[in-house]
């Protein structure tokens, strides 16, 4: 899989079966090696793999940076293979995987780009009702809480319903954080807005975002409209109270 930034709208998730390729050998005594791999054009999630017809067959599976594979058995998480050669051994027996297990894979080496646009803002609502675009970007860094927060369900997530439960997560976190942030007090203007956001860091989303698996590497919120051009409009339509309905220019 490579690396790169991913569109929250489209390919987030692929269940999709994985298709023939160099990754995955599946070995046997009497015939020759079965090889898989994983599709670099589908998303950040990939699989389920199901092992069942690997049964009594020992794979070798090479995971490369940034690749990582959860063993899932009975909906519980069993364990996580980072980057690195893993030989799995399929079966029912003493120290072999589980026939009746399933592997998803990750592609953690993938950004998970979120935006807010003025179509879709941010909402501040402690002291104004100033709306925020922006974004950021995200990256898996503790897979197994990944899985418990997103995954763990009968049936794999489809791709809008796994991007939009992100989204509104952050989201969450988002605006409660600018609420502690501005509190209820009436604020200046944009511009002291704009001035605070500026202050905001990845470091800053870690706490809320660290028990998801997930990481904040940039970040980056402002005003939606320009701050000059909201203080100028606030100004004049003060200036001409009772007299207009909006702004004029001589």
């Amino acid at each position: 899989m490579d690396g790169g930034a991913l569109n929250m709208n489209s390919d987030l998730l692929t269940t999709a079966g994985l298709q023939n390729g160099r990754d995955w050998d599946s070995i046997t005594e009497d015939e020759g090696p079965i090889e898989w791999t994983l599709d670099h054009r589908q998303g950040l999630v990939q699989g389920p793999l199901d092992l069942e017809f690997l049964r009594g067959r020992k794979i070798s599976l090479a995971l490369e940076p940034g690749q990582m594979a959860l063993l899932v058995q009975d909906d519980d998480l069993k364990a996580v293979y980072l980057e690195g050669a893993h030989y799995l051994d399929i079966g029912h027996g003493n120290h072999q995987v589980p026939a009746n297990g399933k592997l998803v894979f990750l592609a953690a080496n993938r950004h998970i780009n979120l935006n807010w646009s003025r179509q879709t803002p941010l909402q501040l609502d402690h002291g104004c009702d100033e709306a925020l675009i922006g974004g950021c970007s995200l990256v898996i860094d503790g897979p197994a809480r990944f899985f418990r927060t997103f995954l763990d369900t009968p049936d794999m997530p489809n791709p809008d319903f796994l991007a939009n439960l992100i989204d509104q997560m952050v989201r969450g976190i988002l605006e409660d954080m600018l609420g502690t942030m501005f509190g209820t007090v009436e604020l200046a203007g944009p511009g002291e807005i704009q001035s605070r956001l500026t202050r905001l860091t990845p470091e800053d989303l870690a706490e809320e975002l660290a028990p998801c698996g997930l990481a904040c590497v940039n970040l980056a919120i402002y005003t939606a409209a320009p701050p000059v051009e909201n203080e100028f409009v606030s100004a004049g339509a003060q200036e001409t109270a009772g007299h207009l309905d909006g702004v004029g220019h001589n």
